[in-house]
C-alpha cells in the first residue's frame, strides 16, 4: 500500500442532534434528513478542493492542501445549514488542525487526524472550532475572524495550547478586525484579551498564552506570591477557558469574590468566571482597601 507525507489541512464535520433526530421523527425520515446534510457537506468539501476521506454515520472527514480552503469549506458548510428547515432542531459541529499526515490510498492518519477530531467534539451545535496552527496559516481576512475559544491539553500533548472558534456570521457585527488574532498579534489587541491583577504595589496584565496562572504563598510554584498565613501555598490559579478568564480554588480556606459591590462569592475547590472588575480575599474577607485584596479589572 503507498503512503505519503504532506502537510494537510484535516476537518471533521459532524451532524449535532442527530440521535434526539432518530427518536422524535424514527429511523426512515431522520436517516434521511442526516443523508441529505452528508451529502451537501461532502459537496460543498469538493467545491472547496477538498478531498472527503471517509463518512462515519452523521460524520465527513476531509482533507484539504490549505487551511484556508477547509476554513471557507466550514463556513459555506454552516451558512447552508442554516437555511435548510428541516436542520433547524440539529447544527453542525467542525473542528480543523493542520500538520504534516501520513497518507495512504483510502485514508490519513497522524497526530493532526486526532487532533481535528478532538477540537470538533469540543465544538458545539453551529460552530468552528480551530487550532492554532491553523489560524497561524491562514490570509489575513479569515485570521481575523478567528476568536480565542480554549486554552486546552490536546489529547496526547502535554502542554496547553490556544484553540480559536472561527467566527462565520459577521451580520450585525461592527468589528471584526479587533477579534482575535494569532498568539504573536494578541499584543495588538490587549483591550479585548488582558486581565489586569493588583495587590500591594505588586501590578500584572496576563494574557491568555501566560495561563494557567498560579497564586498563592509558595515561592517555588507561585508566579503570584502571597505572603500571608492565611492563603493556601497552592491557593488558586487562572485559566483561560471559552474565551474567558476562570478563577480556581484548590485551598484550606477558601477564595472570596467581590464585584459589582454585591455580596462576596465564597469558592472552596470550585471555579468562578471573572467579569469586569473586582477584587479577592485569599483565605479570608477583605475590604477593597485592605493590603491583602487581589484587584482584578477585565
Amino acid at each position: 500500500m503507498s503512503q505519503r507525507s504532506q502537510h494537510q489541512a484535516i476537518m471533521f464535520a459532524d451532524v449535532s442532534g442527530s440521535s434526539a433526530l432518530y427518536k422524535r421523527l424514527g429511523n426512515t425520515q431522520a436517516k434521511a434528513i442526516i443523508d441529505e446534510t452528508v451529502q451537501f457537506m461532502t459537496a460543498i468539501t469538493i467545491v472547496h478542493e477538498g478531498t472527503v476521506v471517509k463518512t462515519i454515520g452523521d460524520e465527513i472527514m476531509a482533507r484539504f492542501n490549505e487551511s484556508t480552503q477547509a476554513c471557507e469549506a466550514a463556513i459555506a458548510i454552516q451558512q447552508r445549514a442554516i437555511k435548510e428547515p428541516r436542520l433547524k432542531d440539529l447544527g453542525i459541529r467542525i473542528g480543523i488542525a493542520c500538520g504534516e499526515v501520513l497518507i495512504t490510498s483510502d485514508d490519513v492518519f497522524g497526530d493532526i487526524v486526532n487532533d481535528a477530531a478532538y477540537v470538533a467534539h469540543i465544538a458545539r451545535a453551529n460552530q468552528i472550532v480551530v487550532t492554532q496552527a491553523v489560524v497561524d496559516t491562514l490570509e489575513d481576512s479569515l485570521r481575523r475572524d478567528c476568536q480565542m475559544f480554549d486554552r486546552i491539553n490536546i489529547k496526547g500533548e502535554t502542554e496547553k495550547t490556544l484553540i480559536y472558534r472561527l467566527e462565520w456570521q459577521h451580520s450585525g457585527k461592527e468589528n471584526r478586525a479587533t477579534m482575535v488574532m494569532p498568539i504573536h498579534d494578541v499584543t495588538r489587541f490587549v483591550d479585548k484579551f488582558q486581565l489586569e491583577l493588583s495587590v500591594n504595589d505588586k501590578k500584572i496584565a496576563l494574557l491568555p498564552e501566560q495561563t494557567p496562572f498560579q497564586i498563592g504563598r509558595d515561592p517555588n510554584k507561585s508566579q503570584l506570591l502571597i505572603e500571608n498565613d492565611l492563603a493556601s501555598r497552592e491557593h488558586c490559579h487562572i485559566e483561560f477557558r471559552r474565551g474567558k478568564y476562570v478563577l480556581i480554588d484548590h485551598s484550606t480556606n477558601g477564595t472570596y469574590v467581590y464585584s459589582d459591590e454585591q455580596p462576596p462569592i465564597y469558592l472552596r475547590r470550585e471555579e468562578l468566571p471573572l467579569q469586569g472588575s473586582g477584587y479577592i480575599g485569599l483565605g479570608q474577607t477583605v475590604t477593597a482597601d485592605s493590603p491583602w485584596a487581589l484587584h482584578f479589572t477585565l
